[in-house]
Parts: C-alpha cells; sequence; structure tokens
C-alpha cells in the first residue's frame, strides 16, 4: 500500500469547541443484575466474570470516561482468576464480600470498602476465599491507553527474568559519563541534560499499596470526633509517596471520599473525610439509605460524583 502523509492547512483556522461527553446514570438496580448475571456464567477459562461499564459515547478504549475504564468484576466462593500482566495501571475497592488479591508477589487479603493499587507490569491476580460472591470496581487508564493503541496486556504471562548485562570495566563506565553532568543555561532553569541520563534516569518504584477500610474509617472518626472548634476540612487522601505533587494512588489515578450526611462518600478530588449531619441533608441521607455499594457505579459517570472512587 502506498501510503503519504497528508498535511492539514489550518491557516487562520480558530480554536474549536470541546466536545464534551453527556453525564449519564446506571441506576443500582442495573448493576446488581449485571452482577447476577455475571454470578451466574459457566467458569470462564481465565476465571475473569468482567464487565466494562462504557459510557455510549465511547468507541475506541470503551471509557466510562474519555480515557477512564471502569470494570465490574465478580468472583464466586472459591474461584480465582488467571495471573495478568499489563502496562496499565489499576485502582480496586470491593463493594461486596472479601477476598485476597497477589500483586508483585504480595498479598493484600481485601474486605468490603479497602482499596488498593495495582502498578503497571506487576503479575496479578484475584481470588476469593469468602463464602459469599466477592464484587469489585476497577478504575484504570486502560481506555487512554487503548485510544493510543498502546495498551499492553499478557494472560497468564511468565515471570521477568532479570536481563544481563554486559561487564564493562572501571574505564569504560567512566569513558560513557558525560564529564560534564547536566548543564544550567540560566537561572529560570532551562537546562541541557546528558543523553546517558536522558535514556537511563533515576528510577522511581512504584509499590502495590492497601488502604484497609477498618484503617481508613478510625482516622476518619477521630477527624470527626474534633467537634465545632476544629473548622479545617475533615478529609483524608489515599495517598502513594511516588506520585508526589499529583496526589494519586497510582500515577494516573486519585481515590477517596468525605462523609455524608453521617455516613462517608468519596470525594472527586481523591480524598477521605468526615461530616457531621444535619438536618438540611435528609434527602440525602434518604438517598444513601436506599442505595448499596453498587450504587457508586450509578453515579460514576456523572463527571461531578462525589461519592465513589475516582481516578483522575
Amino acid at each position: 500500500m502506498n501510503e503519504t502523509v497528508r498535511f492539514l492547512d489550518q491557516s487562520g483556522a480558530r480554536p474549536g469547541t470541546m466536545d464534551l461527553w453527556p453525564a449519564i446514570v446506571i441506576p443500582k438496580e442495573v448493576i446488581d443484575a449485571e452482577v447476577e448475571r455475571l454470578a451466574s456464567l459457566p467458569r470462564p477459562a481465565n476465571g475473569r466474570r468482567r464487565s466494562i461499564i462504557a459510557h455510549p459515547r465511547a468507541q475506541a478504549g470503551n471509557g466510562l470516561a474519555p480515557g477512564i475504564e471502569v470494570a465490574l468484576d465478580v468472583l464466586l466462593p472459591g474461584e480465582r482468576t488467571l495471573p495478568y500482566r499489563q502496562n496499565s495501571t489499576q485502582v480496586n475497592f470491593v463493594i461486596r464480600g472479601r477476598g485476597h488479591s497477589i500483586v508483585g508477589g504480595k498479598r493484600f487479603d481485601v474486605n468490603l470498602y479497602d482499596v488498593w493499587n495495582t502498578p503497571s507490569m506487576h503479575i496479578y491476580w484475584h481470588g476469593n476465599d469468602s463464602k459469599d460472591v466477592q464484587v469489585r470496581l476497577t478504575y484504570s487508564n486502560a481506555a487512554l491507553l487503548e485510544l493510543m493503541n498502546i495498551h499492553y496486556v499478557e494472560e497468564n504471562p511468565p515471570p521477568i527474568e532479570p536481563v544481563k548485562h554486559e561487564e564493562q570495566s572501571e574505564d569504560d563506565k567512566r569513558r560513557r559519563i558525560s564529564p560534564y553532568g547536566t548543564i544550567k543555561l540560566d537561572e529560570e532553569g532551562a537546562s541541557l541534560m546528558p543523553y546517558e541520563v536522558l535514556i537511563n534516569p533515576p528510577a522511581v518504584e512504584s509499590k502495590a499499596l492497601h488502604w484497609p477500610w477498618e484503617q481508613v474509617k478510625h482516622h476518619l472518626d477521630k477527624l470527626q470526633a474534633l467537634g465545632k472548634d476544629y473548622i479545617g476540612r475533615r478529609l483524608y487522601m489515599l495517598y502513594n509517596p511516588m506520585t508526589g505533587r499529583t496526589n494519586g494512588c497510582t500515577p494516573q489515578a486519585a481515590v477517596g471520599g468525605a462523609r455524608r450526611a453521617g455516613g462517608l462518600r468519596h470525594q472527586s478530588r481523591g480524598g477521605l473525610s468526615a461530616r457531621r449531619p444535619s438536618a438540611g441533608r435528609a434527602a440525602a441521607t434518604r438517598r444513601a439509605r436506599e442505595s448499596t455499594a453498587s450504587g457508586a457505579v450509578s453515579r460514576a459517570a456523572r463527571g461531578v460524583s462525589h461519592d465513589r472512587p475516582r481516578p483522575c
């Protein structure tokens, strides 16, 4: 095929308007029905009972929001999935039951409302060693990587063996390093980085971390107990230090929640907070009592929701 590039003339063109996806609501009953449908299926060969929750506007990537994939994962008692490895990162959230997950060789025993992350290229699998159905929400940047055509996924991958490097003499090592290092051109920060640093920057380890709900709730209760003298926000970020100022559970995702009408809610900015109930929140109280954990997904597509884990 004889293909060539195209030049698209943009001379004098004005910026286009954003094509925002409309907010949608996924009813709790629909989610519960999908959980029951997945649970009724014969066990798949790879152990994955999974549905992607896709926005009606989604095409390539099947995101619930542009760039964000949300999956509903179900495991029956005694089941486990095959191992997987992928270059997308994940944040997992239990909305029913309990079980365990193995991520990069670390075992997390997880319970209702626990949160944990799966870093990129960590081999992982999930198991249900309880007597109840386990249901999880899994958030990831897989939809973005699919849109970019760079999403890499392996099923039942072999362990990665360390790469054997050619031994170098001390003289060879010295000759491969620029004697000038990184050069600062001005006081504003414009610099020149040596090629050796560009292709082999210092590694920042991305660890699999677990935020047990029992511990998180303990600290939220302490915030709530401070009373009216404390006027700061009663909020905690589920924070992974390797994300730095981007404030996430993974480099691509943040998760959190807040107290609403005496209960807990998830913050769109990714924190956990405690708030005392008031008479003005009666309607919110009714909604909270009428919903179940799966109702969090019902509001996941609104874009401005404050009661769900939200990658951002």
